[in-house]
């Protein structure tokens, strides 16, 4: 059984866009619903394009003639088809639309209603038939239909590097712990950065937009250098140059930064975004040389930077070390440097443990 959605978690346009068309033919729209619809529709102009996409499919089954939509269906319905790839919510919502035509005769009699075959066509058999439907109609194919030229996944080990050149001659660069997928479509470039940083270099196309999107944050580039950072409940971008729109939150209050050289901002845990600032782009992105740069930087934030590098996880003994300041450029290749160096810039020592653990003491 399906389980009920609700268009606030879907955050993918394409996937709202499906639902919402499946509510507005499901002829029991409530006003409030139909509020909620509209104002999805004003929030952003990628929802109004993806929702007339949807029409444009719906509207083109009525061109395909009556015999070869039924043997599309056929097509669809066969037994032992299988459509490859996993059903998440949008292509639940996507199918919604099947349980949307449910109808009764009368009070406490439930009287289901077949669905229509172009509705059943679009929504209910699978993505392969819409394909061939929209094809055979001439008509544009939804997002969500759309098969990359490109798609690649990326990843690095802990303490790894790695620098991908794109069929776009755009360049991606991994930091440690890493990954992210690659997919590359006609009007689109789309990177999903699930974990870990990535520095982008962006070949310029206006007409063909790179997009990274990391959790709930979207950054949005025709052409650029930039970093990306995901950690464990927010996510840092800043630019090196060129510029960026950035958005975070839901797209009833979604909020939105524009960010040019020099600048980054940093997404809120609760979701939103900080309010922009000025950055060292140049100290975030020392990485890609090898190195961590620190200036007048709290000890217990030096550490968390030196452990993505390190083999061996270093501990701060008790709190109080936290609020220490230091300053320096370490190497991520050789992070017992950054130990050895340690007491002769804070008032601290470092301590091996018989079971191999580093903590750092007050002296």
């Amino acid at each position: 059984m399906t389980e009920p959605i609700h268009p606030d978690s879907l955050t993918d346009p394409r996937d709202a866009a499906a639902y919402w068309f499946a509510r507005v033919r499901s002829d029991d729209m409530s006003a409030s619903e139909r509020h909620r619809f509209e104002a999805w529709r004003r929030a952003d102009p990628a929802n109004e394009k993806e929702y007339l996409r949807t029409q444009g499919i719906w509207n083109a089954t009525g061109r395909i003639p009556a015999d070869r939509l039924r043997a599309l269906m056929a097509e669809g319905t066969a037994p032992g088809a299988v459509h490859r790839g996993h059903v998440d919510q949008g292509q639940a919502a996507r199918g919604h639309v099947d349980h949307a035509r449910q109808g009764s005769g009368r009070p406490g009699m439930q009287r289901p209603v077949a669905p229509a075959p172009r509705r059943r066509l679009v929504f209910g058999l699978g993505l392969g038939t819409a394909c061939c439907v929209a094809v055979a109609a001439g008509v544009a194919l939804p997002r969500w239909l759309e098969t990359p030229s490109y798609d690649q996944s990326l990843a690095t080990g802990h303490g790894e590097r790695r620098q991908v050149a794109l069929p776009d001659d755009s360049v991606i660069e991994l930091n440690t712990d890493t990954n992210a997928t690659v997919r590359l479509y006609g009007d689109r470039r789309v990177v999903d950065l699930s974990a870990g940083e990535a520095a982008f270099t962006v070949s310029h196309n206006a007409a063909r937009p790179f997009y990274v999107q990391a959790g709930a944050t979207t950054v949005r580039v025709t052409g650029t250098r930039f970093v990306v950072r995901q950690d464990a409940d927010t996510v840092l971008v800043a630019v090196e140059s060129g510029s960026v729109e950035v958005s975070n939150g839901p797209w009833w209050q979604r909020d939105k930064a524009a960010l040019t050289g020099g600048q980054s901002v940093r997404s809120q845990p609760g979701g939103g975004l900080n309010t922009p600032e000025t950055t060292d782009v140049a100290a975030l992105l020392a990485w890609r040389q090898g190195r961590v740069i620190f200036r007048d930087t709290r000890l217990a934030l030096a550490v968390a930077e030196i452990n993505r590098y390190a083999r061996t996880p270093i501990q701060l003994a008790d709190a109080s070390l936290a609020d220490i300041r230091i300053a320096g450029v370490f190497s991520t290749e050789n992070t017992q440097a950054f130990l050895d160096l340690l007491p002769t810039i804070a008032p601290v020592r470092v301590r091996h443990l018989d079971d191999g653990r580093l903590v750092i003491q007050r002296r």
